[in-house]
């Protein structure tokens, strides 16, 4: 029992010793009176007016004594606090570092909820001026906490107001690391990247439909108009295409439908390259709305109090919005095993072992054959010094779990405390046997306490918080989500619509390619299939330009075909330059390079993706919306240079055949 444990008793002793006395002297008091009926509204008067003064002495009396732990973090961040508003340096320095040396006697690497006041208070000096106890609360939230995204961030914006460009870039690779050091943070990081790619390739993969449909827009008419005058007639050309083009609308499609549609159709007239681009650019495009789900999905999941609370455990951080968020879901879930477990670890840690110890009953009633809670609720009793009651822990446990090397290993503990050698050197040979090299890396690095802790996984957070969304109650709690969400995904609309245009493209592609695709005249420039050609004509020459070929050179035939090249490449440049106003890469589109123009048009449309949406869905919750301004004007000034240099090499290059 602890020092304050040992005075609260004292006084409730006192109290008590004092309320007896009262009571003696009341009853001698009665035995004076001459009349028993004059005893009983005396003794209700004495009663009505005691009774207040017995609850005051109760109330004056502390429940419960406050966490050692946190009395001890408490006590010493005021001390920091008091030290900082002062300007003493030396002091704030020395309370800063006995609280980080309370943190690691207990196996905590990082203190998340002083580190975030921390950063609070630099804030709030920085917005007084005052950049020395700024700086001061920077670097001490990053010595609490130097996984505190935040507070890099903010120091570095700090250095940069102060015109010390040296060291922010020193400071930078330590902040970008900070991006990827949590479990959260690098879910966050992730899920913001894959958002803004799936926007850019989105944007890119429309794009190009677009470019290609206008690229190839000669052929495409030639095609139609061919088709039109097999079958409908020699007039009727226009309103097929007007009718094809516009399919969709019929049935009620909206524009990204459309788009999508025309994409089928520039796959019969887009060269092999083109194809290729255009063909794994929709086959990807039909994977991002299964991608985004799984995304979604693995957010909500990490924001279930079990899942916070595992991550945490196994990052070693202190953050009493975990324990918040497992007192939360106690009162929704108060027959859960997972939740009491945690409540009692973490009690633990606050060296609240009355608390952990209630917490650990609870869960042990909860789920009978568990035996964690009867391992960990041992090893409290071994450090209170009960060392019968556990070993009875163990040995329940040990019936639980009989392939458990730490309930073996902790029993061949106990029982050396209780002088039972025999049954300490079979307890640890099982535990041997189990698993020797757990066994000898305990026995080579002994924690203070000596005994090892069951601990909660996140895979056995993951399963619950599964089991957690199958019942009603979950919706009540944060990390609901619904458990087919991501089969879903895959038979939606916006899986299936690029994958059934890609079909339908190579479907027509395989039909039109046995009768002959379009292609342009080496000689003109002017679209030609294999209907519109005569018999005996040379290939890659429409029917007006193989038999001047083949019969006449002369000059004034030379001429004229120059003169349609040069209105053939004026009409390509045009349209080249309007389009990479819109779409870069543009440019090398139509000099037969669509693999690096789709690239160049993915990347344009992934930073304007990344300066619009930043970190607004997805990301790092300790994490300022100020910290992503620095974001959004770096990725559009490199959007702004991509679009410059495609515009000027579209103004520089010609486009002709």
């Amino acid at each position: 029992m602890t020092d304050e444990g040992r005075k609260t008793e004292n006084e409730k002793r006192k109290t008590r010793s004092a309320a007896a006395n009262v009571r003696r002297r009341l009853r001698r008091a009665l035995r004076r009176f001459p009349f028993p009926v004059s005893r009983f509204p005396i003794l209700v008067v004495l009663c009505c007016a005691l009774s207040p003064a017995a609850a005051w002495a109760q109330e004056a009396v502390s429940p419960l004594p406050p966490p050692t732990t946190r009395g001890i973090y408490r006590s010493r961040w005021f001390e920091f606090l008091t030290a900082h508003i002062e300007d003493d340096e030396r002091a704030a320095a020395a309370a800063l570092s006995d609280l980080k040396r309370a943190s690691q006697a207990l196996g905590i690497h990082g203190l998340s909820d002083f580190s975030r006041t921390a950063v609070f208070e630099g804030r709030q000096a920085e917005a007084q001026g005052r950049f020395d106890r700024a700086t001061r609360a920077y670097d001490a939230a990053l010595e609490l906490d130097d996984e505190n995204c935040d507070a890099h961030f903010s120091r570095l914006n700090l250095l940069l107001r102060q015109g010390s460009y040296g060291n922010a870039a020193a400071a930078f690779p330590r902040a970008a690391r900070s991006l990827v050091a949590t479990r959260e943070s690098r879910l966050a990081v992730l899920s913001a990247l894959a958002l803004w790619f799936s926007a850019g390739l989105t944007a890119a993969t429309l794009g190009a439909i677009l470019v290609l449909l206008i690229r190839h827009l000669r052929l495409s008419a030639h095609a139609l108009d061919e088709m039109a005058r097999r079958f409908l007639g020699k007039g009727a050309a226009l309103p097929l295409a007007l009718i094809l083009l516009g399919l969709p609308l019929a049935f009620g499609l909206g524009p990204l439908w459309l788009l999508l549609y025309w994409g089928a159709l520039v796959l019969c007239s887009s060269d092999r390259d083109e194809r290729v681009v255009l063909a794994a650019a929709l086959l990807v495009l039909g994977l991002l709305a299964p991608l985004l789900a799984a995304i979604s999905h693995e957010n909500i999941l990490e924001r279930s109090p079990l899942f916070v609370a595992a991550a945490d455990l196994e990052e070693r951080r202190e953050d009493a919005a975990a324990e918040d968020g497992l007192r939360q879901a106690a009162a929704v879930f108060g027959d859960d095993p997972d939740v009491w477990f945690l409540l009692g670890i973490y009690a633990e840690r606050s060296s609240d072992r009355d608390r952990a110890l209630d917490a650990y009953d609870r869960a042990v009633r909860a789920d009978p054959g568990g035996y964690e809670a009867l391992l960990n609720r041992g090893n409290i009793q071994f450090l209170e010094g009960n060392f019968a009651l556990a070993v009875r822990d163990y040995e329940t446990a040990a019936e639980k779990a009989p392939r458990s090397a730490e309930v073996f290993y902790n029993l061949a503990l106990a029982r050396a405390e209780t002088y039972d050698f025999v049954g300490q050197e079979d307890a640890l040979r099982r535990a041997r046997s189990i698993s020797g090299r757990d066994v000898a890396f305990w026995s080579g690095h002994p924690t203070l306490a000596r005994v090892v802790s069951a601990s909660y996984s996140i895979s056995r957070a993951r399963k619950r918080i599964e089991t957690w969304n199958r019942d009603p109650r979950g919706g009540r709690l944060p990390g609901h989500a619904p458990p087919h969400q991501v089969v879903q995904a895959v038979t939606s609309p916006f899986a299936l619509g690029p994958w059934v245009a890609l079909a339908l493209g190579l479907l027509a592609f395989m039909v039109r390619s046995r009768r002959g695709l379009p292609s342009e005249c080496g000689e003109c420039g002017a679209p030609h299939c294999l209907y519109c050609r005569r018999y005996g004509d040379p290939m890659g020459y429409c029917s007006r330009c193989a038999p001047s070929r083949k019969e006449s050179k002369g000059i004034d035939l030379q001429l004229e075909r120059a003169e349609k090249l040069r209105r053939l490449t004026r009409s390509k440049d045009r349209a080249c330059r309007l389009l990479s106003v819109l779409f870069p890469g543009t440019h090398r589109v139509f000099s037969q390079r669509p693999v690096s123009g789709f690239l160049v048009l993915s990347l344009f449309f992934f930073l304007l993706a990344a300066a619009g949406i930043s970190g607004r869905v997805f990301g790092p919750r300790q994490l300022a919306p100020d910290a992503w301004m620095g974001l959004t004007v770096v990725t559009l000034a490199a959007a702004a240079a991509i679009w410059a240099a495609s515009l000027w090499s579209a103004w520089r290059h010609s486009h002709g055949s």
